[in-house]
Parts: structure tokens; sequence; C-alpha cells
């Protein structure tokens, strides 16, 4: 519950959340499980065959003494094998159904009810809001409930530099690096030096990916000084000696090369002329382009040196580390590096794929992956404007998925909140309580919206999530604003 506090006829002035325990009941008596007397066994759905087969596959649970059964997702799985990227939200897993069955929803709210009544355990299950698989037919259909160049352009950058390694990468299975010492298998730290060498020949000083984040010095510096002549900024004088920490960029919308500009109003705030003199006015400016060119300086040795660290830690880790999975050559089907996006298109060369993205009928479908980000224990969503954490190569990529883009409001994408939503109201109807995976990777106000929406068909709904932060206000956000009862540590 979210409510607030008024003042006689003065509109809301505070407000809080309540979080009220669901009620849980099981047996033909419909009696009270105490939240705290809960003992649930996870099971993988995928695992477990034909329905007809589950109770007898279930039993040792209950001779066990468990009074909850967790089930993983009961959905249309991916090929991959991976029990959480589902390919469709909306249809059970054929799997479940045996040569001359169809067994559908019905049928598993039937066993449920079975488990609930007679052998006196709930079931809950998984549900996954944040990704959905490659695989999915809809994501394809309606490119928009994923993160693209079109409705995120400042993707441009790192899905160049992504379509470059992918070729480098078939370069190197082909032997095409081996007299330089790169060859398809790497052995030792020596392949790992002419590595570095080459993503900087070959991918880097190429691509000059560094431009889509800096400024053009010469025309902002121009700027600046026809408004100075002009008379038409004014401020307050600010010291110099930490500029690039008070000048205001602001970002170019289309995430073009030497697109971003600056706010000229920081920049008088820093370089104030003594005067309104000619000398004043170039002595102002030549600090001011001095400024612009140590800020890109600075952009252009952190975005290359970070990115080539994170790209040849992967490599070594992978194929070289004793404790790594010691993948073998480069091959196409194991690249150098993880495709953080999906190339749906018959294969051409990289200069041709670069005509693709400026034509928005093809960019609209190069679809980013999910994943995570080591060490990052903060809900902020990687893939939103501001994060970096594709072009600097930080993503750990989970291959098989696509990273679902809601945006602010369910406007911003009404295709996939009404999917979703039904997706959730499926589940509420069968199971006694849901598990909310990746909750801190899920835009807070799409769990809110979800929930409502379950909590509507069934309002005791036991709610568990995953949630483990370093920070307890974060936890304490989570639990009272999605009404938690349960974390997964």
């Amino acid at each position: 519950m979210c409510p607030f506090v008024s003042e006689r006829d003065k509109e809301k002035v505070s407000g809080g959340y309540i979080v009220v325990d669901p009620v849980l009941k099981f047996g033909a008596n419909n009696e009270i499980l105490p939240l705290d007397c809960i003992s649930s066994q996870k099971n993988l759905a995928k695992c477990l065959g034909p329905l007809d087969k589950w109770l007898d596959k279930l039993r040792f649970a209950k001779e066990n003494g468990y009074n909850m059964v967790h089930f993983s997702p009961l959905q249309k799985l991916d090929v991959s094998g991976s029990c959480y990227p589902i390919t469709d939200q909306l249809k059970l897993n054929p799997d479940f159904s045996p040569e001359g069955k169809h067994y559908t929803w019905g049928d598993i709210g039937n066993l449920v009810e079975t488990l609930r009544k007679d052998w006196n355990m709930l079931c809950i299950t998984d549900m996954v809001f944040d990704h959905t698989a490659v695989s999915s037919e809809w994501i394809h259909q309606h490119p928009e409930c994923g993160y693209n160049l079109v409705n995120s352009p400042y993707l441009k950058p790192a899905w160049l530099l992504d379509r470059a390694l992918w070729h480098l990468s078939c370069k190197i299975a082909d032997e095409k690096y081996d007299k330089r010492g790169v060859p398809a298998l790497f052995q030792d730290n020596r392949n790992m030096s002419a590595l570095r060498g080459i993503l900087w020949q070959e991918v880097f000083y190429r691509l000059r990916l560094w431009e889509f984040l800096q400024v053009s010095v010469d025309e902002a510096v121009e700027q600046f000084r026809q408004l100075l002549q002009a008379g038409r900024l004014g401020g307050k004088s600010a010291s110099s000696s930490d500029f690039k920490k008070q000048l205001t960029i602001v970002q170019d919308p289309q995430h073009s090369r030497f697109g971003n500009t600056v706010d000229m109003n920081s920049a008088f705030d820093i370089f104030t002329p003594h005067s309104m003199s000619r000398s004043d006015i170039q002595e102002s400016c030549l600090c001011f382009r001095k400024g612009l060119e140590e800020m890109n300086l600075d952009l252009y040795k952190e975005m290359n040196d970070h990115a080539t660290n994170c790209i040849v830690g992967d490599v070594f880790y992978e194929r070289i580390c004793d404790q790594g999975p010691k993948l073998g050559p480069v091959t196409r089907k194991y690249p150098l590096c993880s495709r953080y996006f999906i190339f749906p298109f018959k294969e051409l060369t990289f200069d041709e794929e670069m005509q693709l993205m400026e034509q928005r009928e093809k960019a609209c479908h190069f679809l980013a992956h999910d994943g995570f980000v080591e060490g990052n224990d903060m809900p902020r969503n990687f893939a939103e404007p501001g994060s970096q954490v594709y072009l600097r190569r930080e993503l750990v990529c989970q291959g098989d998925t696509i990273k679902l883009r809601y945006g602010e409001k369910p406007e911003d994408s009404p295709y996939l909140c009404a999917h979703m939503k039904t997706y959730t109201e499926i589940t509420a109807r069968v199971f006694s309580g849901l598990c909310l995976v990746n909750c801190l990777s899920t835009p807070l106000h799409v769990s809110e919206a979800m929930l409502s929406a379950a909590r509507s068909i069934k309002p005791n709904l036991y709610v568990i999530a995953d949630i483990s932060t370093s920070s307890q206000h974060i936890d304490n956000v989570y639990v009272t604003r999605l009404g938690i009862t349960s974390l997964v540590r």
C-alpha cells in the first residue's frame, strides 16, 4: 500500500508504504501456514518431464517435510538449455505435453491445487521481467521493446565496436594473424601482448570511438568567441582549477561524432575575460581551447584504455587462465569476445554494416543482449543513457537473451507492458507466490505495476526476490515499495 498524509484542504504533504504480510492457506480445511515456517524446495521445471509424471517426482519433497515447491519458469524456453531465457511468456513449455496430449495452464493449476489441498504444499514460480529469449518471435516483430540503435542512439559506438570485434574474431579464427603473434589458440602472455597491438591498429584507431564522446574544439571556441564579442554571456566568475567538473557538456541527442556541445554560460563562469577587449577575449578563448583539448584527451585515454583492458582481461580469463573455462581456439561459435548485440542479417563486410547503422528499418533490429556488471549492486539500469557499460565492454553478457526496454511509463512501450501484464496475470491465477528474478535489473515502476496486477487477482500473494546489495537503504526501498515478504540471498 502507498498511503499519503494531507492537511485539511492542502494537497499531499508526505507519504510512505505499509507492507502487509500475505496469509497463506493450505490443506482441505484451509489451515494457515506461518511465514516463518516455510520450507521450500527449488525444482528446475524443464527437468521434470511430462506433466503426468510430476507428482511422482515431487513426492520426495513432500515426504521430506517441505511445504512449498519453487518452480523455475514453466513457459516456453529457448533452446540454449538455460531455465530463464523465455521464448514466449504466455505459452506453457511444450515439453510438458507427451505425444498425443496438450496440457494447458489449467492443467498446471489443477496440479498446484492438488498439492495445496491433498499434500499441504504451496507452489510458487519465478518471474522474469528484465529480458526475453533471443528466439522470441514477438521481440523481433516489436523491436521497440528492446534497446536498439533507433530508440537508443547512444549505443551506436558500442555497436560499432561489437561488430569490429566480431570481424576481428573471424579473421583470428581463419588464422590471418598467426604471423603477428595472435593464433586462433591463445597460449601465453606473448599472444595477449600481440592482441593489444592488433586491437589498437585494427579496431580502435580505425573506429576512433572516442569521437562520439568528444566536443568539436574549433566549433566550441568559435561559438564562445562570438558570444563574448556580442556581449551575450554573463555570470559569476568561477575557479578554473578544476574546470572539467564545472564545465557543462550538452549531449548530442543523435550521439554523432563530435556532436556534444558546451553550455556556454558554464564556460563563461570558468573562463571569464578580464575585460571585453580583443586581447582579453583572445586570452579567454585560448584558455578555453586548452581546457577542451585536455578534456577530449582524457576521454580518449579513458575509453581506449578501459575498453582494451576489459577485452584483453576477458580473453585471458576465457582462453588461458587456469580458473577459466579454457574455451580453446577462437571460432565463430566461440568468438574472441562475447557479442553484445544481435545481428539478424546475412554476413556482410564491416563497411557494409556501418551503412546499415544509418538505415532505421535495419538499425531497429540490432538489439542489445542482457547480462550483468560484476561488482555493481546498485539498481541503475546499465542500458539507459549515461551508462557506458556496452562501450567500455564491462558487461558479462547473456547471449541467449535480449534486454527489455520499458521506459519511464507504460506509454513508452505499450506492447511490452501489455504483454508482460498478461504474463503476470496468467501466473498469478495459478500460483500462491512469485519470485522476482533479477529484481534489481528490472525498473522499479515495472515491478510495482506487475505486482499490482498480480495482487488484484490474488491479494494474499507471497512475493520473494533475489535482492542483495551493500546498501540496507536500497534493500528497504525495494522491500517496501514492492511488498516483498522474503529475500533470496
